[in-house]
């Protein structure tokens, strides 16, 4: 099989994160898996990380073999590139050529964001495709963004986008995924599956103690995901919040912060954030463009409380005791406090539920492949790999 991402490390977004451990985990499960992933040339490399990180495509696998294995991964398997290119317009990496086409011979293929990865306007139809089945994992509410971006007749482009993307997804995917209610298109009969994890170190953080009382945010600085909730709701609780993240608008959320002297500290991104939970007692994330906030999970996962709006992406949160939900600021501030003042509950269901073990064995399952053992240590990674079926 083989895993096609829109993103790849070190950028730290989600498909990002879940396809690395998808390629890893089904790997390590004894199926032959290639992870194919975006390659930029010098130039989107430095608009997208300030620097040019990688001189080939080899130095790249290299480096995210190290970093796959220092998250908990299991070792990387067979690794290919596509063409692409950051468009800081966008905030997005845009191939430049048909992924189906980089993509080897495989008897499934699983895209995350696989709108996102039919933007090249030649991407091939279904017919053309080389795999008996094509699995597609949609994870990113464009139609949020575009709404709240501020661009002329936003509206009407979001309705655009979304029509376009419903029906990239019905000429090439067999099974549409979506992690929760808040992911729709028109057109497009979607699966609901839980087939995403966290990071193993999650489910190591020690326990909240009676002294434990931090509060953080950890997430991207993109001003749609409603930042400016975050700093109204350290300005009127009078209480010091912790953003770990970077991002395009972080000037902004700085500047909004210092202007009405709000609590915030700002520490800049982390990759392995669970090394600083042990402080922590509760995750506040104001956002509302998440499908399934990866950040709530690790959170759950490492027993904290979670104080979240009420709204379809946060619904996959609502059956965990630690969940705080809130529908306007009175409420959040009143959330926040019932957080800081209570214990979380043994974190057991999410633990559980955010395995990736069992997200893996799930996906293998959807992607109708015969079972396969526990997740194990599996072969070392290569690159550029010969075309042979998977």
């Amino acid at each position: 099989m083989a895993v096609l991402t829109s993103a790849a490390l070190p950028w730290l977004t989600g498909p990002s994160l879940i396809s690395v451990w998808q390629a890893c985990g089904l790997a390590a499960m004894g199926y032959r898996v290639s992870y194919v992933f975006p390659w930029l040339d010098a130039g989107s490399q430095r608009r997208l990380w300030g620097q040019c990180r990688f001189a080939d495509f080899d130095a790249q696998v290299a480096w995210m073999a190290r970093e796959a294995e220092a998250l908990g991964c299991p070792p990387l398997p067979d690794c290919r590139p596509y063409r692409a290119r950051y468009v800081r317009g966008l905030r997005s990496i845009v191939p430049l050529e048909d992924v189906f086409g980089a993509a080897p011979q495989a008897r499934c293929l699983v895209l995350s964001e696989p709108e996102h990865l039919c933007w090249y306007p030649f991407t091939r139809a279904r017919a053309g495709i080389r795999a008996e089945t094509t699995v597609g994992l949609c994870m990113t509410n464009y139609d949020h963004f575009i709404r709240r971006s501020g661009v002329p007749m936003a509206s009407l482009l979001s309705n655009l986008a979304a029509r376009l993307h419903g029906r990239a997804i019905r000429r090439r995917m067999d099974t549409a995924l979506r992690l929760s209610s808040a992911m729709e298109l028109p057109g497009v009969a979607f699966k609901d599956a839980r087939v995403t994890g966290v990071l193993p170190g999650y489910a190591q953080v020690p326990p909240v103690t009676p002294g434990t009382g931090g509060v953080y945010f950890l997430g991207g600085f993109i001003w749609e995901k409603r930042l400016a909730d975050l700093v109204t709701i350290a300005e009127r609780a009078g209480q010091t919040i912790d953003v770990h993240g970077v991002g395009p608008d972080e000037a902004r959320i700085r500047a909004l912060a210092s202007e009405r002297g709000a609590p915030l500290r700002f520490f800049g991104p982390n990759a392995r954030f669970w090394k600083e939970m042990p402080r922590y007692r509760v995750f506040v994330n104001p956002s509302r463009s998440e499908v399934l906030c990866t950040a709530t999970a690790e959170a759950l996962v490492s027993g904290r409380h979670v104080v979240l709006p009420d709204c379809p992406g946060n619904l996959p949160f609502r059956g965990y005791p630690n969940t705080h939900f809130y529908t306007d600021m009175d409420g959040a501030i009143e959330a926040l406090g019932r957080a800081l003042a209570s214990m979380p509950a043994p974190a057991d269901a999410a633990r559980c539920d955010f395995d990736w073990t069992l997200a893996c064995d799930r996906l293998a399952g959807l992607c109708r492949l015969p079972p396969r053992g526990p997740l194990r240590h599996g072969p070392a990674h290569t690159a550029g790999s010969p075309d042979r079926p998977v």
